[in-house]
Parts: structure tokens; C-alpha cells; sequence
């Protein structure tokens, strides 16, 4: 069969072509192999293998408190369902402190009323009050007698003066609400011991509670007075031999 000049059969044309192509693509790919330096990365086999399951009793657990701050926490530290609130435990301790605080201030008023009362007592001036009071008389062999007085009522200045059979011996006491003491020697027989009132304080009368001891300890008198000023409180000591 002759071919006509400049004619190829399309068939024909498509094969010659279709090598070309492959010649061609086989001699670049090992131009640029050989030239680029290029170079390949080998596969990583897996090791892994299946993933196995874990038990629900070996999962790691959240490090949470299951409560905090009145919050409840389940075991995986979710939020539970939030509780009642319920009044606080210490509404009693507080209404305590409370009450104790009322009950200060009502102790402090009660004080300074007492105070008060004793004021308005001491400033009561009654008959007995303005001439001498005879306190008793008491038989002692004692050689000496410790005499302890102090201010029994409002605390306000009063001041004493003690005598021995119309002497002086101790010149001035400041009565004050702690007890002053002295010694006075006795004579063979009669000791009048005076307490006079040198004033009346802030208040009014001068009060003033007393005990008298012998030399053994004995309590031989035990007594109050209420005095206007200069007037005296007495107590008679008989010395027996």
C-alpha cells in the first residue's frame, strides 16, 4: 500500500506521538534525578498498634475537692445540683455576742446607778448623824489592838482623824476603798478610841466601815459610822490585867 506524499494515517500519527511523549518523559526524569540531588524519605512503619480501651476504674481522675466553697462536686469534679441554703450555724453565737454586748452596756448602767444610790445615800443628812455615836465597850487583856478601816460607801475624800482618850494619834486617814490598818497600844483601864470626821467629801456624810483586832487575831469589835464633819464615832476598850 503506498502512502501518499504529506499524508499519516491519524491512527498512525497518535502511536509515533504517544512514544515521543514517553521517550521524552523517561530521559527528564532521570535528568533531574541525577542533577538535583534529590532524595527520597523512607516510610515509618506504625507501631502503635490498635488502641486499647481503658477501664472505667484506671481513668485518671480530676485532682478536685468535692466541695468547695458549699459547691458539690461528683467524682469527675462536675458540679452537682447546688444544695438549700440553710441559715448559718453561727446566727446563735452571733445573736450570743450580741446579747453579751447589751448585757456590758446594762452592767455599766447598773454600776453607775449604784454609784449614784450611794451618792444620794452619803448626802442624806440624818439626825444621827450630827453628834457623837457611841460604838460600844468591850473587855480585852490585849497589850495592843490593830484597828482596819475603809470606805464602805461612794469613794470621795473622806478623811479621819483617831484619837486615844481625847489625844491625837493619828493625825489624818484618807479613807479609800482598800483597808488602811495602824496599831494602837492600850493602856490599864479605859481606852476611848475616837474616829472624827475631818470632813465629808464630795458626797456627803463621812462612811466609813472598821475592825478591831487584839494582839491573838481575835475580833473585838466590827462597825460602821455615818459622820457630819467634827463629829466623832467612839468605842470604849477596857484593859483587864
Amino acid at each position: 500500500m503506498k502512502i501518499k506524499n504529506n499524508q499519516i494515517h491519524p491512527f498512525a500519527l497518535k502511536c509515533i506521538l504517544s512514544g515521543i511523549f514517553l521517550i521524552l518523559s523517561f530521559g527528564l526524569q532521570a535528568q533531574i534525578d541525577s542533577k538535583s540531588g534529590s532524595f527520597k524519605i523512607p516510610a515509618v512503619v506504625d507501631t502503635t498498634g490498635t488502641p486499647t480501651a481503658i477501664p472505667a476504674e484506671n481513668e485518671a481522675k480530676p485532682d478536685l475537692k468535692l466541695s468547695r466553697g458549699g459547691l458539690q462536686l461528683d467524682a469527675q469534679g462536675k458540679l452537682k445540683e447546688r444544695p438549700e441554703l440553710k441559715a448559718p450555724e453561727s446566727l446563735d453565737f452571733y445573736m450570743m455576742k450580741r446579747e453579751d454586748f447589751a448585757d456590758a452596756g446594762q452592767k455599766y448602767t447598773d454600776m453607775m446607778n449604784e454609784r449614784e444610790a450611794k451618792r444620794t445615800r452619803d448626802r442624806t443628812d440624818k439626825p444621827a448623824h450630827q453628834s457623837d455615836q457611841d460604838l460600844g465597850t468591850f473587855h480585852s487583856g490585849a497589850q495592843q489592838v490593830k484597828i482596819m478601816c475603809r470606805d464602805y460607801q461612794f469613794v470621795d475624800g473622806d478623811r479621819v482623824a483617831v484619837l486615844v482618850n481625847d489625844e491625837v494619834v493619828v493625825p489624818s486617814i484618807w479613807l479609800t476603798e482598800t483597808w488602811s490598818s495602824f496599831y494602837l497600844p492600850l493602856k490599864k483601864g479605859f481606852n476611848r478610841i475616837s474616829f472624827k470626821a475631818l470632813n465629808q467629801g464630795s458626797s456627803g456624810p463621812n462612811t466609813a466601815s472598821f475592825i478591831v483586832y487584839d494582839d491573838a487575831g481575835n475580833v473585838i469589835s466590827s462597825n460602821e459610822w455615818n459622820l457630819l464633819t467634827g463629829v466623832k464615832a467612839n468605842i470604849m476598850i477596857v484593859k483587864e490585867e
